[in-house]
C-alpha cells in the first residue's frame, strides 16, 4: 500500500516537472533572434508629434552627426514609422525608439526594457502629456536616450565579439601586457613593443586597427584631455612611425588643439576616460578616426590605454570605428 502510494506521488511530481518544464520552454521558445542591421533604429513617432516642430529635435537625436569622425555621418540607421503602423513585422528589430503623447501625464515617462520580445533588443519609450513637456524634455534628456541606444548597440556588439573574435591578438596581447581581449577576427596582424602592441589588418581600405600600451603613472591626473594627448602622440612617435625619418602617427590639431571629445565614464567599477577624434601621419597624407579608452591602474601604479584607428579613405567609417570600440571595451583590464 505504501509502494503504491510512493510511486502515485513520484509519478504525480514526474508529470508536474515535465508540464513546468514544458511551459518554461515555450516561454523560452517566443524570445527569437533580433534582426536590423548594425546601428539600425526603429523610431515610432506619433502624427501629432511629427507634424509639430518638434520633428526637427528628434531628427537631430537620430540622425546628428557621430563625434570624431572626418565627415558627417549620422548615429543611427534610421526607420521611421507613424504609431498607427507599427506592426508584428517591426516587434523584432533590435532597437527601437518609441515616442508617444498620453493626455493626464503631469511629466514625461521614460521607460527602458530589454530583450522584450528578441533578443539582443532594447526598446526605449518615452511618453508626454503635452507637446512642451515632451520638447523640455528632449532637450535636457534627449543625449541621454541616445546614449543609452547606443550603448547597447555596442554591447551587441560585444557578444558578438565573444562568439568570433582573433586568438591571435589576445594571446600576443597576453604574452606582452599579461591582458586579453576579443579583437575583430579580420585582425591578424601584430606588432609588438615594449609595453605595447599593435594589430591590423594592414589593408588598403577598410583598415582596422587596435593599439593598447602602459606608461608608468606619476600620480598626476593623466586623464586631462591635454594630458591625454601629449602622452599618445609621444608613444605613437615611438611605436607608429611612418615610411620616412620625419613622419609617424599623431593626434590631428586644429590651431595647436587637438581634434577630440573627451568624457569620463565608469566601465566595470573603473573610471575611464572615452576619447573620440582624428588621427594623423605626421607630414603624409594618411589620417583618419580614433576611440580610445584610458584608465588609472592604482595599483600597479600605471595608466592603460586601448585605441582603435580606422583608415579607410574612401568610406563611411561610423561602423568600423564601433566595431572596434566595442572590441576595447572587452578588455580583461576594462
Amino acid at each position: 500500500m505504501k509502494k503504491s502510494i510512493l510511486f502515485s506521488l513520484f509519478l504525480s511530481l514526474l508529470i508536474l516537472y515535465a508540464c513546468t518544464g514544458g511551459e518554461q520552454g515555450k516561454k523560452r521558445a517566443r524570445i527569437v533572434a533580433s534582426k536590423g542591421l548594425p546601428s539600425e533604429l526603429l523610431l515610432v513617432v506619433d502624427k501629432a508629434i511629427w507634424e509639430s516642430d518638434l520633428a526637427d529635435s528628434i531628427k537631430a537625436l537620430v540622425y546628428g552627426p557621430v563625434p570624431g569622425l572626418p565627415q558627417a555621418e549620422s548615429f543611427f540607421r534610421v526607420t521611421q514609422i507613424l504609431s498607427p503602423y507599427y506592426r508584428q513585422i517591426y516587434t523584432t528589430m533590435h532597437s527601437q525608439l518609441f515616442i508617444h503623447l498620453e493626455k493626464g501625464l503631469k511629466k514625461p515617462v521614460l521607460g527602458i526594457s530589454y530583450d522584450v520580445v528578441a533578443r539582443p533588443q532594447i526598446q526605449v519609450t518615452l511618453k508626454a502629456g503635452t507637446l512642451d513637456q515632451l520638447r523640455t524634455f528632449l532637450s535636457s534628456r534627449g543625449e541621454h536616450i541616445r546614449n543609452v541606444i547606443e550603448d547597447a548597440q555596442l554591447d551587441m556588439r560585444q557578444s558578438a565579439l565573444l562568439k568570433k573574435h582573433s586568438p591571435r591578438v589576445s594571446a600576443d596581447l597576453e604574452a606582452v601586457l599579461g591582458m586579453t581581449i576579443k579583437a575583430p577576427e579580420q585582425i591578424r596582424a601584430t606588432k609588438k613593443g615594449k609595453d605595447f602592441l599593435w594589430a591590423g589588418t594592414n589593408l588598403n581600405e577598410k583598415d582596422q586597427n587596435i593599439v593598447i600600451y602602459t606608461y608608468a603613472w606619476d600620480g598626476g591626473d593623466a586623464l586631462t584631455p591635454w594630458n591625454f594627448a601629449q602622452k599618445r602622440d609621444s608613444v605613437m612617435r615611438q611605436n607608429i612611425p611612418g615610411s620616412e625619418p620625419d613622419q609617424w602617427m599623431q593626434t590631428t590639431r586644429e590651431e595647436g588643439i587637438p581634434v577630440m571629445t573627451s568624457v569620463i565614464r565608469e566601465m566595470g567599477g573603473h573610471v575611464v576616460q572615452e576619447v573620440h577624434g582624428l588621427w594623423e601621419m605626421r607630414n603624409g597624407a594618411l589620417g583618419g578616426p580614433f576611440v580610445s579608452l584610458c584608465r588609472i591602474d592604482t595599483l600597479g601604479n600605471r595608466v592603460i590605454a586601448a585605441e582603435g584607428f580606422v583608415y579607410s579613405p574612401s568610406t563611411d567609417k561610423r561602423e568600423l570605428v564601433r566595431e572596434l570600440e566595442a572590441s576595447l571595451r572587452t578588455l580583461s583590464a576594462f
